[in-house]
């Protein structure tokens, strides 16, 4: 799957507005943040808009692997930045960028059907 995400207010939000629209949260649940925002940072070379291919099965165009590491939140940064409430999330860590950490909220269940994958491979296919 595709995903476009954007940079407002020098903040990165994921760009899925049915999420918003079948009741399930509000705009700041879709905020990346707590090191999913510096990865955008980066593929985007700190642009304010980039799409990735998304997949849970390995594909040969793939440039990144995110490896689920373990469930928790930094409740300070969340509320920093004023991310919506949540009560958990996943960290995950990128071993192509030495193994930066980034944490995804409780949105990825929805975008992925219900669970966090274990490993999310990744392609910048435009920015």
């Amino acid at each position: 799957m595709i995903k476009r995400f954007y940079k407002q207010n020098n903040l990165w939000y994921v760009d899925l507005p049915d999420y918003i629209e079948a009741g399930l949260g509000s705009y700041n649940n879709l905020l990346m943040v707590d090191g999913s925002d510096a990865f955008l940072d980066i593929l985007s070379n700190h642009g304010n808009a980039i799409s990735l291919k998304l997949e849970t099965t390995p594909f040969e165009t793939a440039q990144y692997t995110l490896v689920s590491e373990r469930l928790g939140m930094n409740l300070g940064v969340l509320d920093r930045v004023g991310h919506a409430q949540v009560d958990y999330g996943m960290y995950y860590q990128i071993p192509e960028l030495s193994n930066h950490r980034m944490w995804l909220c409780p949105v990825t269940e929805y975008v992925f059907d219900g669970a966090y994958p274990d490993k999310i491979w990744v392609e910048v296919v435009n920015n």
